[in-house]
């Protein structure tokens, strides 16, 4: 027996995750594929490869693993965020909109996802939408204590408000 077929699904997705650190795309990817051809239900190497492939990028290619790795985990809210960033990307809004949705029922804290749903509200004019999500958004990264993110939000509110003629207030429940 060879050493390379000794390995593992786990051993293969160790040597991803210590690619990935040392910022070697080509070598992460191929041993997740590698981990994910011994063992198609591992969770962490198919995540892990969409996002390896999210960053080369081959954004059709990620939406393949997230879509794995959402079968395998539905529940997941890291699992729907990433999907709806990459199907955003390559164009998909109405699975971009499903996903950042599902991410915040899964995790109703999930303050990027809030962010980042409301500016796919903003691209189709839905301001009171767009002005909800972003105050979600603002609390949330108060609490993270994240003040960039925060004000960011802040200042786009400001700047929707102006365009939508709505306050913060006008949008608390949808």
């Amino acid at each position: 027996m060879t050493e390379e077929s000794a390995k593992s699904a786990e051993d293969y997705f160790q040597e991803g995750v210590a690619a990935g650190r040392l910022r070697d795309n080509r070598t992460a990817l191929e041993s997740y594929k590698k981990a994910v051809e011994l063992d198609p239900d591992h969770f962490k190497a198919q995540f892990n490869l969409g996002i390896r492939y999210g960053k080369i990028p081959m954004n059709n290619k990620a939406v393949e693993c997230f879509q794995e790795a959402l079968r395998l985990r539905p529940e997941d809210a890291m699992v729907h965020y990433s999907l709806a960033v990459v199907s955003n990307l390559v164009g998909k809004f109405d699975e971009a909109f499903t996903h950042y949705k599902e991410a915040i029922r899964v995790n109703p804290k999930f303050a990027k996802a809030h962010s980042n749903v409301a500016m796919l509200y903003y691209g189709i004019k839905k301001g009171k939408e767009t002005i909800h999500h972003l105050g979600k958004a603002i609390e949330l990264f108060k609490e993270l204590g994240d003040q960039g993110m925060e004000n960011n939000a802040r200042s786009l509110i400001e700047d929707c408000g102006r365009e939508f003629d709505l306050t913060l207030e006008d949008c608390k429940t949808l």
